[in-house]
């Protein structure tokens, strides 16, 4: 008896532990289930809202529910089924409908789905497996809010909107992917991911805040706003959104936080506030230039940002406590256009250095803004005219108040060249990449940056060459000038050529010519691989300092072989037999602004006679795949030098030469009295 007794209880359980598959009709789900105790269902066909409210009053044992086969059908009710929602729309969960199933562990939504209400399936603490159909395009508000044991989810390409705390408190969640979607699916099995873009445009407000497990998330590049806490009390270690070209908006307390370690933000892209406060292990940001304001607490408490470049920048304030307690920053810009610095704003940066404030007016300050800041150790730097003030104005006067803009030095490097010309013209042009200061630019003191202003600097700059102190150089980029003959009396043209393997918008060199050589009236030129380019000169005896530039800035051609600059010249009965033509002083910038300084050149000049002349030394000394190679013209010895001062004597014969095991790095090589820079 007592063995019956325990075979019809274990078949009594398998009944109720079933999988069970139902096909519904709208309305009919109460009538289908036979039992309250089904643990695993399937449902196809059409279900309405009353149909899930079956589901939450009948079924809160189940542990697996699969609707991927099921269409959601509209249902206008006479009474509240869920909250206060009479309403419900076709192809939406409903509000509410799934939320609080303390047992449910795997939950596949119909494939035709696309929003779930508010709270759909927010508290389901032990589900761990969601499936969410390609065709989602919303996430309601709390949809999943504290699903506690849900590890990762992956969102559909479709999808436009996550809402307001909608994966909020899902503490055990670690990943969020964004899949890929593919046409409708053909059978139950089948997965709806494949290939297709993502239309991810909005994280709503503290959509996974408090998610404190959450190491990784992809958002996809047509992102346009991050909400207000979105990510607050998460464990994301980076907000990398540099990609996300078309972002707008990241929230106050964003990121408020969190163990981010970097955050790279697109320039459009404005900042709630304390976007970034208390993020102890944050040591790099970039402000974007698109900010009116520096909200308050911005990066307060953020204590290992140790740089913070308000430069490019020209914002009207500067929020209360915005960089508050940031005491790895040594030096700080305050732009042009600020009028107010707000309470605390400064306070504990205890390792300033330098402020450097280019606002001509002093602007309002708020309570206590450098608190905790030694300021008699810290030197505040102002425009020229505007010492006295800042030395008179409350809490400023405190600074070492000092005044050294260098007229022409827009980058702040302490020299004017052709980086500064380049900087100018973009800012001209509306361009702004890296520092750039306005003061130092404006030359004719008019508000304006002008093609007067261009004009300026090129004079600064080429009076600036000529008594240029000397520099290392870095970069195995060279000018390449061919040895030559010349007659007394004859004219002959330089062809100034480029090797070179980064893209070039402008040059600057000083060119050295002997004793009896001198370059003819408009006699130099941009040549064929420069034909955008203009060409400006000051000489000063036998030096000529040259500067190669475009308005606007486009890059040099891509031909090597083209010259960049021709130099027509003229030899006088002062020209020895043989003589050297030096060209140094190379500086050389790309369209980013970023400056590099060639090694010097040199070319043989020689005389000759009405009937013999001297062909140019083709002479090529060059590195690749970490070997030296050497292209002589005849035998002879070759002089290796390390940066080191080791040296070696390498044996050159008539062609090609290859040299191999020789240590990585930078080499001067020395052939026929001319020096060549290689990397090896």
């Amino acid at each position: 008896m007592r063995r019956l007794t325990f075979t019809l209880l274990l078949v009594m359980v398998a009944l109720v532990s079933r999988a069970v598959t139902v096909h519904c009709e709208p309305g009919k789900l109460g009538l289908l289930l036979t039992s309250n105790n089904v643990t695993e269902l399937t449902i196809t066909g059409k279900m309405d809202a009353r149909d899930f409210r079956t589901l939450a009053d009948r079924l809160r044992g189940l542990s697996v529910l699969n609707l991927h086969g099921v269409e959601v059908l509209a249902y206008d009710s006479d009474e509240a089924l869920f909250s206060n929602v009479y309403r419900f729309r076709a192809h939406e969960i409903p509000t509410l409908s799934l939320a609080d199933m303390p047992q449910l562990t795997r939950l596949t939504l119909p494939w035709q789905v696309t929003s779930l209400g508010e709270g759909a399936v927010a508290a389901c603490t032990s589900l761990t497996e969601v499936t969410l159909p390609k065709n989602l395009t919303y996430l309601g508000k709390y949809s999943f809010v504290g699903c506690t044991a849900l590890k990762t989810i992956a969102l559909p390409a479709m999808l436009v909107e996550i809402g307001e705390g909608a994966f909020a408190q899902c503490t055990s969640l670690t990943k969020v992917t964004l899949q890929n979607a593919d046409i409708t699916p053909n059978g139950e099995n089948s997965s709806p991911y494949q290939q297709a873009s993502c239309h991810l445009t909005t994280v709503g407000k503290a959509a996974f805040a408090g998610c404190k497990k959450l190491t990784s998330i992809t958002l996809g590049n047509q992102l346009k706003t991050i909400g207000d806490a979105a990510f607050a009390g998460t464990k994301l270690s980076n907000a990398n959104l540099s990609s996300l070209t078309e972002l707008t908006q990241v929230g106050d307390w964003a990121y408020a936080q969190t163990p981010i370690t970097t955050a790279q933000l697109p320039n459009q892209t404005e900042l709630g506030r304390g976007a970034f406060v208390l993020n102890k292990s944050l040591a790099s940001i970039n402000i974007p230039f698109v900010l009116d304001n520096v909200p308050p607490l911005l990066l307060a408490g953020s204590d290992k940002v140790a740089e913070v470049d308000l430069s490019r920048i020209y914002v009207d304030s500067i929020g209360d406590y915005a960089f508050y307690n940031l005491n790895q920053v040594q030096q700080l810009t305050i732009p042009i256009t600020t009028k107010y610095v707000g309470t605390r704003t400064m306070a504990g940066m205890t390792g300033l250095q330098q402020i450097t404030t280019y606002a001509q007016s002093v602007p309002d300050l708020g309570e206590a803004v450098w608190q905790g800041v030694e300021q008699a150790n810290v030197v505040l730097m102002t425009p020229n005219n505007s010492v006295d003030y800042y030395n008179s104005a409350e809490q400023w006067r405190e600074f070492n108040v000092q005044s050294n803009i260098i007229p022409g030095d827009v980058n702040g490097d302490g020299i004017v060249d052709i980086a500064d010309l380049n900087a100018v013209i973009n800012y001209m042009l509306g361009k702004v990449i890296g520092t750039f200061i306005f003061e130092a630019g404006d030359l004719n003191h008019n508000w304006v940056i002008d093609i007067a202003d261009v004009n300026a600097v090129i004079n600064l700059m080429l009076g600036h060459s000529m008594n240029a102190p000397n520099f290392t150089p870095d970069t195995g980029d060279a000018l390449v000038i061919d040895n030559f003959g010349i007659n007394t009396s004859e004219h002959h043209t330089i062809d100034i050529r480029l090797d070179d393997c980064r893209d070039y918008t402008a040059m600057q060199c000083i060119i050295h010519l002997p004793d009896g050589l001198k370059v003819v009236e408009g006699g130099i030129l941009s040549g064929l691989r420069a034909p955008s380019h203009s060409v400006v000169s000051q000489s000063d005896g036998n030096e000529v300092a040259i500067v190669l530039y475009a308005n606007p800035n486009v890059n040099l051609g891509d031909n090597h072989d083209d010259p960049i600059l021709q130099l027509t010249v003229t030899a006088t009965d002062v020209l020895p037999p043989q003589a050297t033509l030096l060209a140094d002083h190379v500086t050389m910038v790309t369209a980013d602004g970023d400056s590099y300084h060639a090694p010097a050149t040199t070319a043989l000049v020689s005389r000759t006679s009405g009937v013999d002349q001297v062909s140019s030394s083709t002479d090529r000394v060059y590195g690749a795949n970490g070997s030296l190679y050497i292209v002589a013209q005849q035998a002879g010895k070759a002089q290796l030098v390390a940066l080191n001062g080791m040296t070696r004597t390498l044996r050159v014969e008539p062609g090609n030469n290859a040299y191999h095991n020789i240590d990585p790095g930078i080499y001067i090589v020395r052939l026929n009295s001319i020096s060549h820079k290689v990397k090896l």
